[in-house]
């Protein structure tokens, strides 16, 4: 056992490549003239290029807010799958206070808040949401905002389940 662990890291030390001294600026220079790759991408990168968006692209205004009165965190709209009467004040708000990544809002407002986890089929709308589900959410009294692996998702709700849906 000993002997090959020893004979395969002879033979993986003679086949690496062979080390060199240090680069002088005159060789790297001389390199970078030749046509190396890394030259040739750093030639080709323009650094003064600016980067066009449309003028109505926004975070925001693709997200939904929630907050606690001290927290804030977005969601994508058609994120939020259920929002009890009691807790609208805390959904599409003005931000107040800190913004805190989705798991961190989730984890300080466990007991307002919940997660629904879907499939990408599911959030697609191509597979619908069990129905069973979606009936357990007014019974929780919690705002159910739709996750996958773990992360806010926007979701698709097929024509015939859109009654279901209270924040679009």
């Amino acid at each position: 056992m000993k002997a090959s662990l020893i004979l395969a890291l002879v033979s993986t030390a003679a086949t690496a490549a062979p080390m060199t001294d240090r680069i002088s600026a005159d060789a790297l220079q001389a390199r970078r003239a030749a046509g190396s790759p890394v030259a040739t991408l750093a030639q080709q990168a323009e650094p003064n290029k600016q980067v066009t968006r449309a003028k109505d692209q926004s975070l925001i205004k693709q997200s939904m807010i929630i907050s606690d009165g001290q927290n804030w965190t977005l969601v994508p709209k058609g994120a939020v799958l259920h929002i009890p009467e009691a807790l609208s004040s805390h959904i599409n708000v003005r931000p107040v206070g800190n913004l805190l990544s989705w798991k961190e809002f989730v984890i300080r407002n466990r007991n307002w808040i919940s997660g629904e986890e879907v499939s990408m089929r599911q959030a697609e709308g191509i597979q619908p949401i069990d129905a069973r589900r979606i009936a357990y959410w007014p019974k929780q009294s919690k705002v159910i905002v739709a996750v996958h692996l773990g992360g806010p998702i926007s979701v698709t709700i097929p024509e015939p389940e859109n009654e279901t849906v209270q924040n679009r």
